[in-house]
């Protein structure tokens, strides 16, 4: 059977490490990886999520992932940030 907290086998919830009672989630983790293949970028990706699941499972994530010219906007819709040009904008310009 798995932890219902982590996920891992061999302990249940009670016991799980990774049980944070009292503790603080106040973090953040910031991290842009470039010059990158697509098929790099998808592995990373893949990856990144799996461990993040079983690392901080109670954490939240938000990516964006894209050609170098398409991050920032989309670094911006991902983070919900001021300047965002987003479809419908662009259609109501034109």
């Amino acid at each position: 059977m798995s932890c219902s907290i982590c996920g891992e086998d061999g302990h249940n919830a009670r016991t799980c490490s990774y049980k944070d009672k009292g503790v603080q989630r106040n973090r953040s983790l910031w991290v842009k990886f470039d010059n990158l293949t697509e098929r790099e970028e998808s592995d990373l990706l893949v990856q990144i999520i799996k461990d993040k699941r079983r690392i901080a499972p109670k954490g939240r994530a938000t990516s964006a992932n894209g050609d170098v010219r398409e991050l920032p906007n989309r670094i911006r819709e991902a983070l919900k940030l001021p300047g965002y040009i987003g479809e419908n904008d662009e259609k109501k310009k034109k």
